[in-house]
């Protein structure tokens, strides 16, 4: 250990700090300025500041909580359930018994100690029990040791690491804008009808259509495969490979389910309203002999009527604009009534506006892949630049300081 550090704990350099709930049965408690945090609302936004909350409690509600009031710069933990998240108080507030927070004293710079949190949250989750959920006490926190630098050292280590999630935030909302901007132009250029358009349905775009399979344990009947669910849809409208389940299924049911390049997956069924209708388009499989889950529904294109692509972009503007969710049936799980929607009326461009609008689309794609590409290098950039400056094995020169002053 390099000299200047020194080997502590949290509960040596921060007060440890828990939470409360007021009773949910009395509305006088409830709905009024203390900002009252629960650990999904953490979990969502870890390693941020946190000023506000989505349910509010009246002072008489605090005095009645068990709740402790965090002044701001306090590092907000969830200790609970997802265990290990952290957040940076942006204002005085409080937080349910889900949490386990700190509140630094002089030896340590807070947004230093949110940083090393985040880097060992292995630590957190190793030390956590609990039968029906994880939790880790709060003399756990403070037990759990650590080599802090000195101040002058957490504040150029804070200063650099708070330099690329600047970056990392920024390019984030270059992502989202982008997707806004995308979800608009398509939206626009399949509504704007023209010469050689025709008005047909969802379902006229398809020549094959049929529900998915489950199958058997592996060994249980005639072939194993890879079985795609919901749980590789990705954001992007991309089906992520590889499946993570392996199905054994007869042939004859393997026939007419085998994946192509081009096909899409449709989500029949959910516990979520929002997620029935919504689409994955599937890519080139190298060769991989694969199927899909009962939750789905394979829809293949006619290439005869449309670019498969842009099949994929009708389907997707459908659900995105909210057209499936009138066709869920359903209470706990939401069901999508598919030949129904298939009924849903649309308009087919001309082959060249097809290839057009195909073409469009794909330059904001390409420029949301590359962004995504850059994210994840930085996100792991920061990672792997903090571990080093965490272990004490690289040194930020103090001359950084000056630089940073000067920028």
């Amino acid at each position: 250990m390099r000299d200047g550090w020194v080997e502590t704990n949290l509960g040596e350099i921060a007060d440890v700090i828990g939470g409360g709930t007021p009773s949910t049965t009395i509305p006088e408690y409830w709905d009024g300025k203390i900002v009252w945090l629960t650990p999904t609302e953490i979990t969502s936004q870890d390693g941020k500041v946190v000023s506000d909350s989505i349910r509010k409690i009246t002072d008489l509600g605090f005095k009645n909580s068990g709740a402790q009031l965090l002044p701001k710069d306090s590092v907000i933990l969830t200790s609970r359930a997802s265990v290990g998240y952290v957040a940076l108080a942006g204002q005085d507030l409080c937080t349910n018994q889900g949490f386990q927070s700190l509140i630094p004293k002089q030896s340590v710079q807070p947004k230093f100690l949110m940083f090393w949190i985040q880097q060992n949250r292995s630590e957190f989750e190793s030390r956590s029990a609990g039968s029906t959920f994880k939790e880790i006490s709060k003399s756990n926190v403070k037990s759990i040791k650590l080599n802090l630098p000195p101040l002058s050292e957490q504040k150029r280590i804070v200063d650099l690491i708070s330099s690329i999630d600047s970056y990392i935030e920024a390019l984030q909302q270059q992502l989202e804008s982008t997707k806004k901007s995308r979800k608009a132009v398509l939206r626009e250029l399949l509504t704007a009808g023209g010469t050689g358009w025709e008005e047909s349905t969802l379902g006229d775009l398809i020549s094959h259509s049929i529900g998915g399979i489950w199958g058997e344990e592996q060994g249980g009947a005639e072939v194993d495969v890879p079985v795609y669910r919901q749980t590789e849809f990705s954001d992007s409208g991309i089906l992520t490979t590889p499946a993570e389940a392996i199905r054994s299924v007869s042939k004859s049911q393997l026939k007419n389910r085998t994946l192509q390049e081009g096909d899409i997956l449709i989500q029949k069924s959910a516990g979520t309203p929002n997620l029935p209708g919504r689409v994955v388009s599937v890519p080139n499989l190298n060769g991989e002999v694969a199927t899909f889950s009962n939750f789905l529904n394979l829809l293949r294109p006619d290439t005869l009527k449309c670019i498969p692509r842009l099949a994929f972009l009708i389907f997707w503007d459908k659900h995105q604009d909210g057209r499936a969710f009138q066709y869920q049936r359903g209470t706990n799980i939401k069901n999508l009534n598919l030949p129904s929607y298939l009924l849903e009326t649309i308009l087919i461009p001309s082959a060249p506006d097809q290839k057009r609008i195909v073409e469009l689309i794909s330059t904001f794609d390409d420029f949301l892949a590359h962004t995504n590409h850059s994210i994840s290098l930085f996100e792991n950039l920061r990672s792997g630049l903090l571990s080093d400056l965490l272990s004490g094995n690289h040194e930020i020169p103090s001359t950084y300081e000056k630089l940073m002053s000067a920028i």
